[in-house]
């Protein structure tokens, strides 16, 4: 798995690429979110595009790293999901708790909005798909 991190102003894209499984893909992938929410990230997007598999152990990293941003405000979405992986986060109903959407300018307008309507008193991690 490689990961690729970028910043959009406020926002933090990691651009995921390979399979993401147990063993050094979510250790890695833990090191990296950790590291953003000590530093202060609260808007996250996790790039989806470029992964071929995701293993639930991973998913429980992203899982994870929801709830954290959640306590400081914050939210991750998940971008370019593949049909396979979406299928996955379906069945297991995680589709309602991480969002994805299609294109990154997506991304970027739903989260800035989640900001907006958290620091005017709405709910915070709460998304529209975009």
């Amino acid at each position: 798995m490689d990961i690729t991190l970028r910043q959009r102003d406020e926002i933090t894209i990691l651009d995921l690429k390979g399979t993401v499984h147990c063993g050094d893909g979510d250790r890695e992938l833990e090191a990296v979110i950790t590291d953003l929410t000590i530093r202060g990230c609260t808007s996250l997007v996790i790039n989806l595009k470029d992964v071929t598999h995701v293993d639930t152990m991973c998913l429980g990293v992203i899982i994870a790293a929801q709830l954290r941003l959640q306590r400081r405000q914050g939210v991750v979405l998940l971008l370019e999901t593949p049909p396979r992986i979406r299928h996955m986060l379906r069945i297991a109903r995680i589709d309602e708790f991480l969002l994805t959407c299609e294109t990154e300018a997506d991304a970027i307008r739903a989260l800035r909005a989640a900001g907006s309507s958290s620091r005017g008193g709405g709910a915070p991690g709460r998304l529209v798909d975009a």
